[in-house]
Parts: structure tokens; sequence; C-alpha cells
């Protein structure tokens, strides 16, 4: 699980300092704050193309040591990142803007750590608890990746903190700020982690709203599962083989031939099988249901 190494507050914050730094190079528009993932790309490769083109990045580095400006310390950590790939500079940055007051390095700290400990030694290396301070920091100032982290912090067996409330909680947020994949993984949440079978109507909600949303082949997998076996997921419905090939149509409709290892095949498999054994009215129905989900995801 690597960390995310581009988020909106980053693009924006050093987009911000680099056009102040600079007389060269081009404001960011503060209207950029936005759900739009194209411009958040957009955006992202400019800040790497700009800090890239630096004549200077020691200046950076000397606004945050000489003059302790904590948004250059910022800066100067993402340099290092994302075009030095010296993460142990870059750490060292990121705990230098924290502590001058800019808690979103905190996210970065914890991530540095869970994700590069071969660069820490014993007495610099931090325990899961003490990432976990560094993060709340970073979500309390609204890091979306500090929410992300915390999520999965939280029902990760890795990291031996299980707390599945906690986990709710977080992915919960996650959904209100619009992050990639959050209403899957609360799904996922309830039927694979706390096998929570009253909350199966959400989870049929949250698979539908990730599938119209997001075009996610496995929320189609997933509805497809619940269909058939209803009661194992706690559903009060009666097997649906309607709902049940539609839904692997779209899966395999929407995978297109990606992915194609022996799980994520069954959604092929099953479709190819159930249409030598379904009837001719229940195979036009699922196929009529498939075009009408396809028509509804593409708007």
């Amino acid at each position: 699980m690597q960390y995310q190494k581009i988020s909106k507050v980053i693009v924006l914050k050093t987009l911000l300092i680099l056009s102040l730094s600079s007389a060269t190079m081009v404001y960011a528009d503060t209207g950029y704050i936005t759900n739009d993932t194209t411009l958040i790309e957009t955006s992202s490769i400019s800040l790497i193309s700009q800090l890239e083109q630096l004549e200077d990045p020691e200046h950076l580095r000397i606004l945050c040591d000489d003059k302790k400006a904590a948004e250059y310390c910022f800066t100067y950590a993402a340099y290092q990142d994302l075009v030095l790939e010296n993460y142990q500079l870059a750490y060292e940055y990121h705990m230098k803007a924290f502590n001058l007051g800019q808690k979103e390095s905190g996210y970065y700290i914890g991530a540095y750590q869970i994700n590069y400990p071969e660069i820490f030694e014993n007495d610099t290396q931090l325990n899961i608890d003490e990432i976990i301070v560094y993060l709340e920091y970073a979500f309390d100032v609204g890091s979306h990746d500090a929410t992300k982290l915390l999520m999965t912090i939280y029902r990760d067996p890795e990291f031996n903190r299980i707390d599945y409330n906690k986990s709710e909680s977080y992915n919960k947020i996650a959904i209100e700020q619009n992050i990639k994949k959050s209403r899957v993984n609360l799904a996922y949440l309830y039927m694979h982690h706390m096998k929570n079978k009253s909350k199966i109507i959400r989870t049929i909600e949250l698979l539908n709203e990730d599938l119209m949303l997001e075009k996610n082949w496995e929320s189609a997998l997933a509805l497809m599962t619940i269909h058939l076996y209803p009661e194992e997921y706690g559903a009060n419905l009666e097997p649906d083989l309607v709902r049940t090939l539609a839904y692997a149509y779209v899966s395999s409709d929407l995978r297109d031939g990606r992915y194609e290892d022996e799980f994520n095949g069954v959604d092929t498999r099953f479709a190819e099988a159930m249409q030598t054994e379904l009837s001719s009215e229940t195979l036009k129905q699922a196929k009529a249901m498939y075009l009408e989900l396809m028509i509804n995801i593409n708007k």
C-alpha cells in the first residue's frame, strides 16, 4: 500500500508558493479546488513540471531553514519527493513544516514511516500509535489522504489496530470528501470485515452508487454475488437471476478484458454458463436490464 503522492492540498499549496518564490511561475487559480479529477491531474502534472524547472530549489530550503517559513519547508519537501525521490530529505522537511504549523505534513510523516521503514533508524522510527497522531493532525485540517490512511489502518490486520467502528467513521467522511472508491470500500467493510448483515440494504445502495459514479466493475461483481446468494449477506430477497446476470454482463463489459486472473474472470464465466441454462425470456430480461444499467452508467 503506497501513499498518495499528489493531493489537492499539496498541489494548491505548492503552486501558490512557487508563484510567490519565482516571478516566472504561473499563478495557481484558487478556484482550482474541485471534484473534477481531470483538473486535479492536470494541476498535479503542472506542479511536477514547475518543480522540475526550478533553477534554485535551494532558495526554498534557505527560506525554510533561515526564515522558519513552514510553507517553504512544505514545498521543498515536495521537490525532494516528486522530483528527486529523496524520501529521507522530504521526510525531514515535512517534519520541519509540521513543527512550524503546517499540519498537512502530518500525513506525509505517517505515510513515509509506513511505506519506507528502511530510511529510519531505531531512534527515528515511529510506532503505529505515534503515526496515527500525526495522521489525525492532518485529518483535522482537511487532508483527504489522511482520511484514507486512517480508514485503512483501522481495518487492515497488518497494522494490528483493528477497530471497524473507527474505520466506518473515517470511511463515511471519505464519502463526504468524494474520495475515489470510498463507497465500495464502505460496502466491503460491511460485507467482508464487519460481516454486518443488518447493513445489507445500505451495502446495496453503496455498491449501486459506486457503480454509477465510478463505473467500477468490482461493484457490479459484488451486486451480482449478492443477488445470487442474498441470504448469505442478510438480504431479505429471493435469488434474482435476472439481476445476477445483468450485473455479470455489466461487470464483464466494464472490465473489458482487464484483470484476467481466476477471480476477476468469474463474471464472464458465470454469464457464459447462465446463457446455456436459463430460459430465453430470462436472458431477454437480463440483457434489457444490462442495457439500461449501461445507459445510466454512461450518462
